[in-house]
């Protein structure tokens, strides 16, 4: 009977496993540019993998001077994901993060040089990600697999 009930727990979350709605997870991405206007203000500009801008996403953007990161500025990007701001007098170095529903892209800027760099995360491309996804399903049935083959070599109770 106890098995009977383990079986049927195991069975329950396999299909519910196998119902669950797909979801479209997709890395963020951010950069910046001056804009070369009188102005001269420093345009950024945010955008999920595969072109889609992060509309009305939180932004906060760093000053950084001798090291020391201080909050400059903390707003949201407007709805094609761009954002401009006027650098602050004698500040060179800012540090950008944007982020909305958990997805969040970093740039670091340096206008001395002009570059800028983003963080890169260790996150596997899209066509491993299936394939690791499809090879944890199958693992998972295997187990049951296993599992039932061991219950029905003991026989009844």
């Amino acid at each position: 009977m106890k098995r009977n009930i383990l079986l049927l727990g195991l069975v329950v979350l396999l299909l519910s496993t196998a119902c669950i709605a797909p979801v479209s997870a997709h890395r963020a991405f951010a950069g910046a540019f001056m804009t070369g206007d009188v102005e001269d203000e420093v345009m950024i500009r945010a955008w999920y993998e595969g072109g889609a801008p992060m509309a009305d996403a939180d932004i906060t953007i760093y000053a950084v001077r001798d090291g020391e990161e201080e909050v400059y500025i903390e707003d949201v990007t407007d709805e094609l994901g761009f954002y401009s701001f006027e650098p602050e007098w004698r500040v060179t170095e800012y540090r950008i993060l944007v982020e909305q529903t958990g997805h969040r892209a970093e740039i670091d800027l340096d206008l001395e040089s002009g570059t800028s760099t983003g963080s890169e995360s260790a996150e596997l491309p899209l066509v491993a990600r299936i394939i690791a996804g499809f090879g944890y399903l199958l693992g998972l049935a295997g187990i049951a697999m296993i599992y039932s083959a061991k219950m029905q070599n003991r026989g009844p109770e």
